[in-house]
């Protein structure tokens, strides 16, 4: 590679780095202070419901808005519009309750399309090791997830206990984000390394693109499971007896022990005969730690709790290296994963909101857990009719 070529990688690198390390703690980091935000906002279980499902639901509302961001002002300078967007709405949603369900409007629409176009970024800017820089990037999200998770309560202990300054607080590191994107986002504005063949063309229709529908009820129903978990873990632990710091700590727990397989598993991916085998894996572990989760002994959360981690971060990479490796063209890649993550992420909104609608009728959890065993089995198959897509893409 040429020194342009380099900085404009390493410049990429940074930048993937930034945006995964800011889309998740804005959701973490409102799960275990559900109880908390409900008495300071006068919210009913209902409410809440609501709350956890809003940025879900936007992840699929928003997506068809990247494509024509990207057209409107360039990759890069669309990353620093949602990023300011998501550093906004995070420090105004705390300041009343109709500014919170607003602002989580906003915040999801922004996390949802910066997850859309940060693929597009590693297919254009960083195409020689797409699945290294997948795994770096969905490393990123479970980092920051954990982050989110594990410091909540302690932050809201630190500023005495006001739930709006806990809340409004993570709008610190966004700003430092958006600071990069800023200051990056010139190197990689022509949109990757330099190339001296002819620019991809779209060709055809996107939603009859060869392994689009096995993509994205893959990336659904891993969605499903990790934000419908995202939202009621430490709820479900906290009902079952845990203390509620650590029914928080148990949220953070799931992402760490997530961390090396986000990295590996699409790495592994790049190599395609090994992608069915890894699906087939992630999805048998999810279901079955899934099952472990509901009818186990609290005693046995933190491990039934690690094996969803690493099942859940693995699945996440691996749709996201779907989405990668099974795009037509590097053109195509934006428009590809907004459909893919869009309706994915749409029908995964239902998880959190059904949830939570299920437990305030009174319904057990360990029910209501074992439909998400079924989910597991349907990503499953979805995973593997993926797999054989991309292996012919």
């Amino acid at each position: 590679m040429s020194s342009p070529d380099r900085r404009q990688g390493a410049a990429a690198g940074v930048l993937i780095l930034a945006v995964g390390l800011s889309v998740r703690f804005p959701i973490t980091a409102v799960s275990p202070l559900l109880t908390d935000i409900g008495e300071a906002y006068a919210l009913p279980p209902s409410g809440l419901a609501v709350l956890s499902a809003i940025p879900v639901l936007l992840f699929g509302l928003a997506s068809p808005l990247a494509p024509l961001l990207v057209s409107r002002f360039g990759l890069a300078q669309a990353i620093s519009v949602l990023l300011a967007a998501l550093a906004a709405a995070t420090l105004l949603r705390p300041l009343s309750a109709p500014l919170l369900f607003g602002g989580t409007v906003v915040a999801g629409a922004a996390i949802a399309l910066l997850g859309i176009l940060a693929p597009q970024i590693i297919r254009h800017s960083l195409p020689a090791r797409g699945g290294f820089w997948t795994g770096v990037y969905t490393t990123s999200f479970g980092v920051s997830a954990a982050a989110g998770a594990a410091l909540a309560v302690p932050v809201l202990h630190l500023l005495d206990e006001s739930v709006s300054a806990a809340l409004m607080s993570w709008g610190i590191p966004l700003l430092i984000a958006l600071a990069l994107a800023l200051a990056l986002g010139p190197r990689i504005r022509a949109g990757g390394p330099s190339a001296h063949h002819a620019p991809d063309r779209p060709r055809g229709s996107l939603f009859r693109a060869r392994g689009i529908w096995s993509v994205t009820g893959f990336f659904g129903c891993q969605a499903l499971i990790y934000f419908s978990l995202t939202a009621w873990l430490p709820t479900i632990a906290i009902d079952r007896g845990m203390a509620p710091a650590q029914a928080g700590l148990l949220l953070a727990w799931m992402s760490v022990a997530g961390l090396p397989a986000s990295l590996l598993a699409p790495t592994l991916a790049s190599r395609p005969r090994l992608r069915t085998r890894l699906i087939a894996g992630v999805a048998v572990l999810s279901a079955v730690s899934l099952a472990g989760l509901a009818f186990g002994p609290l005693a046995l959360a933190p491990l039934t709790v690690a094996a969803l981690g690493v099942a859940q971060s693995a699945a996440f990479g691996l749709a996201i290296a779907l989405i990668v490796f099974t795009a037509p063209s590097a053109a195509q890649t934006a428009g590809f994963s907004a459909i893919g993550q869009g309706i994915g992420y749409a029908f995964a909104a239902a998880g959190p909101l059904l949830l939570g609608l299920l437990a305030q009728a009174g319904l057990d959890w360990s029910a209501m857990l074992a439909v998400l065993v079924i989910v597991a089995l349907c990503e499953l198959a979805f995973g593997i009719a993926a797999s054989r897509a991309s292996a012919g893409a």
